[in-house]
């Protein structure tokens, strides 16, 4: 019998079991370092989008560009003007795209629109924003805010992060299925579907224009 001949096959296997383990084991390294760089990223575009809301009367419009201008870091793989208008250009289709971006306001409410509404000078109702520290403490009847508290603009971003390292994209996608897809909204799911991992972020900033349109709220 051939003892070290078996031996030699013995370490060649061993070998090969080591290398693919170790190899899905820096490839899962790599993915997290990215999540990373992409989660601190979200959470700065979220607080973009919040600002550039609350400065043009809660609009989903302008926080939508808030939120482009945000994620460019993702879009830029160069430096100089040319590539910052193309990354911007591509963070923007990326915000206006419902599988890619959702942006969505948690509060003030529409009961809190109701509450506190009043006529604008130029006759459109919203929910005044000046000389807040003068008006009522009092909460409202539906909606249990104050108008202070009605000035509070909070909001949830969810991106769907496309990954890009081989072997861990599908094992993340996969996880995610079976052990979160029945927390995950509608939108979360179809991300999730088109292999795209959603990342959640939320932001909430002081309002500095009145908020003009009830129906971009929940």
């Amino acid at each position: 019998m051939n003892l070290g001949g078996r031996q030699r096959g013995q370490a060649v296997v061993e070998t090969c079991v080591v290398i693919v383990v170790f190899g899905v084991f820096l490839l899962g390294i790599l993915q997290a370092i990215l999540f990373y760089r992409v989660k601190t990223t979200v959470d700065y575009a979220a607080l973009e989008a919040a600002r550039n809301g609350a400065t043009h009367n809660a609009k989903m419009s302008a926080m939508r560009v808030g939120l482009a201008r945000g994620l460019m870091p993702l879009y830029a793989h160069k430096v100089g003007n040319g590539e910052a208008t193309r990354a911007y250009a591509e963070a923007f289709v990326a915000a206006s795209n419902p599988l890619v971006s959702e942006i969505r306001v948690i509060s003030p409410t529409k009961a809190a629109f109701a509450d506190w509404k009043e006529r604008q000078f130029d006759g459109v109702e919203a929910i005044p924003n000046d000389s807040l520290a003068f008006r009522a403490k009092s909460p409202g009847s539906r909606s249990g805010l104050t108008v202070q508290d009605a000035n509070v603009l909070k909001i949830r971003v969810v991106y769907g992060y496309k990954m890009i390292v081989p072997v861990i994209d599908k094992l993340v996608i996969a996880i995610f299925r079976e052990s979160f897809y029945q927390g995950l909204s509608a939108r979360e799911i179809a991300m999730l579907e088109s292999g795209r991992l959603p990342i959640v972020s939320q932001a909430m900033v002081r309002m500095q224009t009145p908020i003009r349109d009830a129906g971009v709220l929940p």
